[in-house]
């Protein structure tokens, strides 16, 4: 990684990364190099660079993979937020996300937790009147400063989740729907009712969940646990919430159907003819539990949800 680094300071202006400037303070990462007109230049491949940048005068960090591309290729934005506790360990199917934005020409950007939240603030900040700018603040400023480096597709920004990350993609859904366009996630809910869910953009959701998952249950609505995730409330059950989105979106049809795969009963249930020619779509995994699947019907599940998500634009 150093030695494209170095290739990038000396073939400038190439789009990249660059060490950290003498009257910065120490940051984990590297920062972004600002480009003057980032379309007009080719970008380098980059895989798992650790990235940092300030947000509301903290330092926050995210993993940036970005694929080779020609000048003037605008490329879209997929932000994956980790699971509880897994701000140290690799996203799920990273390598494959990884390769396969290399292939489909779009950025990958892993964003990591602030590591001294209470249990009561939870690692994603969710739907809490104090705080739960941080994280949205932190996720625009993700966007906002790959935008001053590549070619973004500004049109085409998304997000993933998994498990309390798949939890704050509805953060994403509800309060940032003017700028991103879909999310899919894996293993989360949201509240029954969020502080706030305005839409003043369309947004596409696909979610995915095990129906036998003890931690986060399919069937019922729940609280959390005292001294957690303090303002949060009650969290919808899967049902309700793919509802929700329905309702919220005014798809006029509804397309269930399930069917046995790999041992497993699947029932995918598609809400179309939507506002803003979204989707809403729900993968429910009979024999699943909480772990992310490898494959969700017979497609891989990092392919089937980029799939989902490539067809929306904002």
């Amino acid at each position: 990684m150093r030695f494209v680094l170095i290739a990038i300071l000396i073939t400038l202006p190439f789009s990249g990364c660059a060490g950290l400037p003498s009257d910065t303070p120490d940051l984990e990462g590297e920062l972004l190099i600002e480009v003057e007109n980032p379309c007009s230049q080719p970008t380098q491949s980059i895989t798992q660079s650790m990235t940092s940048l300030l947000v509301d005068g903290k330092e926050r960090s995210f993993r940036l993979s970005v694929p080779s591309s020609d000048a003037g290729t605008e490329l879209p934005i997929v932000i994956a937020f980790h699971g509880g506790g897994g701000s140290e360990e690799d996203f799920q199917q990273q390598s494959e996300f990884d390769a396969l934005g290399e292939l489909e020409n779009f950025i990958m950007a892993y964003a990591i937790a602030e590591d001294d939240r209470s249990s009561a603030e939870g690692e994603w900040f969710l739907n809490t009147a104090a705080t739960s700018r941080d994280d949205n603040d932190f996720s625009e400023a993700i966007i906002d400063e790959l935008s001053k480096t590549y070619c973004v597709d500004e049109n085409r920004l998304y997000a993933i989740g998994y498990s309390l990350g798949s939890m704050y993609t509805y953060e994403i859904a509800c309060q940032l729907n003017h700028r991103f366009a879909a999310v899919a996630s894996f293993a989360g809910t949201m509240p029954v009712n969020p502080e706030t869910c305005d839409l003043t953009g369309s947004m596409a959701v696909m979610h995915i969940h095990g129906k036998l998952d003890y931690i986060i249950d399919y069937d019922e609505d729940w609280d959390w646990k005292d001294g957690e995730h303090e303002g949060v409330g009650t969290m919808s059950n899967m049902p309700g919430m793919i509802d929700y989105w329905a309702v919220k979106a005014n798809c006029q049809d509804e397309n269930t159907h399930a069917h046995i795969f790999g041992g497993d009963e699947v029932e995918h249930i598609v809400h179309s003819d939507c506002d803003g020619d979204v989707r809403i779509e729900h993968y429910g995994m009979e024999a699943h539990e909480h772990t992310w699947p490898n494959e969700v019907d017979g497609t891989y599940t990092y392919q089937l949800m980029w799939d989902f998500l490539s067809e929306f634009t904002n």
